[in-house]
């Protein structure tokens, strides 16, 4: 009796630390959606609100854009089923911490993208950490 009680309440656990990371993962997705979106279709806005200079020819910043919606596509894979499917989670993870120190040495207007890939780098990790600890832990 004991032993069905601890199995369903780590079973438990392991569904919520599941359900917490595919949300703020999901909600970084759609982010990352977004900003390739705008960057494709409104590269004078996009660098207006981050204080770059004007993306003259808007080729790169729309380029990079293209890039951002490809890369958030692969990841695809990893948020639907993160157990099986870890690569995708850690190569992303891992991407975001390299992104974020890339941000930092361009400085200026970049330390908004720096800022943002670190704070989710940070916040992804550990909830990707403690979801694979309480997936193991709800095994018998």
């Amino acid at each position: 009796m004991m032993d069905q009680l601890t199995v369903g309440w780590t079973q438990a656990r392991a569904a919520d630390s599941l359900a917490l990371y595919r949300r703020v993962l999901g909600l970084n997705l759609v982010l990352h959606l977004l900003i390739g979106l705008a960057c494709i279709f409104l590269p004078y806005w996009v660098s207006n609100v981050f204080g770059l200079p004007e993306p003259l020819p808007t080729g790169w910043v729309r380029g990079w854009g293209a890039t951002l919606i490809l890369v958030t596509g692969l990841y695809v894979p990893g948020f639907l089923d993160p157990e099986h499917h870890r690569a995708p989670n850690i190569i992303g993870v891992l991407g975001r911490l390299w992104m974020a120190t890339i941000w930092t040495f361009c400085g200026g207007g970049f330390l908004w993208f720096a800022a943002f890939d670190f704070l989710f780098f940070l916040v992804l990790a550990i909830l990707y950490l403690r979801f694979l600890q309480n997936t193991l832990m709800s095994r018998p």
